[in-house]
């Protein structure tokens, strides 16, 4: 009787170690994966394990906790997860999971293509909506449109040809149009210094010659090639209209250009209308005269090449009509007969 009452439960010990030996086993080693799509999963700076093992279970990446941790008695790694993104699938095994977070975060490369003619702001936004990288983040390095708020300045000290713009100044003109393939935990500094090494690449040397006058300096080039940029498409194109507003500088004549007006309103409008001219702004091209205070976007190479070396016409203005075709002029008679041409 005493033998057979402690039998039973004997086989109840014996059967419940060997099915908590069988699901341990299974969970640490092998897993059963219950999502076939990872999930995010971030380890956010200064976290300990146990923290990490909370928000494990929170996510539902494990179904454990305490077994995750009695797991960790014989893998340190377990102990040791490092900060940084992850990808986890739910269900993983302990083994897994405990070695990829102590090995750190694997790093993502992605592809940023930053178009001729973008500004700032766009750059921000488009950063925002492809990368998730918070507008704060972004702006704090390259500053706001329209002089709303100046770059870093400690990007000035690595870039010789940032030391001489105003302290004012956004980096307007200077993140350099280009595709890039950058470090996704590098963004958005990675992307904004490797279009400032471009730009130095190709322009920091310029020289501005005569050619370009009454131009002075590199940001002078830029400024106007970034109204070029604006203003027509072709390269040829933009050789002669740089020429165009060389000449109107150079005779004390305003710009009298739509597209730092556009710039100013956010409006996208081809053509200022009766209220845009009566902005009192300095990107007011129609009541100031000579460059606006700063570029309008940041153009690419072929309007700054056209502003350094820039077609010699006697051509004082130009339009453009729906088309895209570009009409010249020498006199406002000839300009007048042209926006008739063009059906304005």
């Amino acid at each position: 009787m005493s033998r057979n009452f402690w039998r039973l439960p004997a086989v109840i010990f014996f059967l419940a170690v060997f099915v908590f030996g069988w699901i341990f086993v299974s969970k640490s080693w092998f897993g059963s994966m219950t999502s076939p799509e990872p999930a995010v999963f971030v380890v956010q700076e200064g976290e300990n394990s146990s923290v990490v093992i909370d928000h494990l279970k929170a996510q539902h990446v494990i179904s454990f906790g305490w077994m995750y941790r009695m797991y960790g008695w014989i893998d340190r790694s377990v102990s040791r997860p490092k900060p940084g993104e992850y990808s986890l699938r739910a269900g993983s095994s302990f083994h897994d999971i405990s070695r990829e977070l102590a090995l750190g975060p694997s790093r993502r490369e992605v592809q940023v293509r930053v178009v001729e003619g973008r500004t700032v702001d766009e750059l921000v936004e488009q950063l925002n909506a492809e990368q998730n990288i918070a507008t704060t983040s972004t702006q704090s390095l390259v500053g706001r449109s329209a002089n709303r708020k100046p770059f870093d300045s400690a990007l000035r000290k690595d870039y010789p040809f940032l030391q001489m713009l105003p302290g004012n100044r956004s980096l307007e003109g200077y993140l350099f149009p280009d595709t890039y393939r950058v470090w996704g935990d590098q963004l958005p500094e990675g992307l904004i210094r490797k279009q400032l090494d471009e730009f130095g690449a190709r322009f920091g040397q310029s020289i501005v010659t005569k050619k370009s006058a009454p131009l002075a300096t590199l940001d002078d080039a830029v400024i106007l090639a970034s109204i070029v940029e604006a203003e027509v498409r072709d390269d040829a194109d933009r050789r002669i209209v740089a020429g165009i507003f060389l000449n109107r500088l150079r005779d004390g004549m305003a710009l009298q250009t739509d597209a730092t007006l556009s710039y100013v309103t956010g409006s996208d409008r081809a053509r200022a209308n009766t209220a845009d001219l009566q902005i009192e702004s300095p990107f007011n091209t129609y009541k100031n005269r000579g460059l606006p205070p700063a570029p309008i976007n940041s153009p690419g190479a072929s309007a700054i090449e056209a502003v350094l070396n820039p077609a010699t016409t006697d051509y004082l203005y130009f339009l453009t009509d729906a088309a895209g075709k570009v009409y010249y002029a020498r006199t406002l008679d000839e300009h007048s007969a042209n926006r008739r041409k063009a059906g304005f």
